[in-house]
């Protein structure tokens, strides 16, 4: 037993430094996986209308096309623990990575079939290293784990708006084809820079007595806050402009730049949130005013849509705060790495199925009504549910771990 206990641990004890030696290696690895994990999937927005023009898809198909990421996401985070588990968690994500680049292969290949074919495997491959990086963060490096959390949502949210950004100049210079497939190139170059982790690999977990994910309350609290703040970002990227013409007769363009500033907020407030992190061990203050800028917002939009860059902006700045609060949740309130990839997946997939089919219902709500009020008192209704989570999973406490409760044999005293 003790032998097991010794390879369970044997990862939570390693701790390099982030930024000397093998620890900046690693860390530079990570975050090259991590450059990938947006921008396949966000430059097919601005493709969109030659994608549906060369495949004759319908709108349908096309909302489908832009949604299996969301529902892969959503229903495979679950099972990346079980497959760290069996791999060892550098073989996962090398997998992962391959999944990602065979995807873009695919997608490269004429044929509406091998469009979607590679986008459910793009899907894949994001999804579980969605799950495993933050593990591998706690893991490696718990003694600057604010920081380096921070720097993986950063680079996350950074090439998300990359993805987008660069989409169109790509597409007009090379076709829409070449920029599909031109986030390949990181994708290999990350590969490449992975694989000789593979040599310091995690050996697969022993079998362990461990409680359910999903029987845990804390585990529930820190899903529904991930659930919210998705589907506050996701239902904005969607039906802001949309909305603003309705309410407001504001341009496409306009509620476009409104948007641009919106990301901006949201990455400033990436970079800053973690200081206030790191200094306090109590992190429900930090988490009800994060959500409470999302509920203002919220509210601001519903009475008062005239000044909705305002509002916009102070929504960003709760955004981009509560995503790495989230984040930096899955490895706070768990005792193991592999608690922490169980509890990133449980949340993962709680957050990004209901940030899939809440936009579908928004619209749904809109169609029926023809107005935006039901669908903002809905928005609202879920940053109150945040702002009460974020209080509750802000306190100091872990889902405590049965493996180590039995190795321990009482001699530590009751759990957390």
């Amino acid at each position: 037993m003790c032998g097991e206990s010794a390879t369970h641990l044997d990862g939570e004890a390693r701790g390099l430094h982030a930024f000397r030696g093998s620890g900046r290696i690693r860390l530079l690895a990570i975050l090259m996986v991590t450059l990938n994990l947006r921008g396949a999937i966000t430059c097919v927005g601005p493709l969109l209308k030659d994608i549906q023009a060369h495949f004759h898809l319908t709108g349908t198909a096309a909302g489908l096309l832009t949604s299996l990421p969301l529902f892969a996401f959503g229903f495979l985070s679950p099972y990346a623990a079980p497959v760290a588990r069996r791999l060892g968690m550098e073989q996962a994500v090398f997998v992962s990575m391959s999944l990602l680049i065979a995807g873009m292969g695919l997608r490269y290949l004429d044929g509406a079939g091998w469009l979607y074919l590679g986008t459910a495997l793009i899907g894949c491959g994001v999804a579980f290293n969605n799950v495993l990086l933050p593990g591998l963060l706690r893991r490696d490096f718990p003694a600057q784990l604010t920081i380096v959390t921070a720097m993986f949502t950063m680079v996350l949210v950074t090439c998300g708006g990359l993805g987008s950004g660069i989409a169109i100049p790509l597409a007009d210079w090379a076709g829409w084809r070449f920029s599909l497939v031109s986030w390949a190139i990181p994708a290999v170059l990350a590969l490449a820079l992975w694989t000789p982790q593979l040599r310091a690999h995690s050996a697969p977990a022993t079998v362990e007595r461990r409680a359910p994910m999903w029987n845990q309350l804390l585990a529930w609290q820190v899903s529904l806050f991930m659930a919210c703040q998705s589907t506050a970002f996701y239902v904005m990227i969607a039906w802001f402009p949309s909305m603003m013409n309705d309410l407001e007769g504001v341009s496409a363009a306009r509620s476009g730049v409104i948007l641009f500033i919106y990301q901006i907020a949201v990455l400033g407030s990436v970079m800053v949130t973690p200081v206030f992190i790191h200094r306090m061990r109590d992190q429900r203050a930090i988490g009800v005013a994060l959500s409470g800028m999302i509920l203002l917002g919220y509210v601001g939009l519903y009475l008062d849509p005239v000044h909705a860059l305002g509002w916009m902006i102070v929504m960003g700045i709760g955004a981009g705060g509560s995503l790495v609060y989230a984040i930096t949740l899955f490895s706070l309130r768990v005792e193991t790495t592999m608690q922490s990839v169980a509890l990133s997946g449980m949340a993962q997939a709680v957050g990004y199925t209901t940030a899939a089919v809440t936009p579908i219902f928004i619209g749904f709500i809109h169609d029926l009504t023809h107005r935006w009020t039901l669908a903002l008192q809905l928005m609202i209704a879920l940053a109150v549910l945040q702002l009460a989570m974020g209080y509750l999973c802000g306190r100091p406490r872990t889902i405590s771990d049965p493996a180590a409760a039995a190795t321990a044999s009482g001699a530590t005293g009751p759990q957390r």
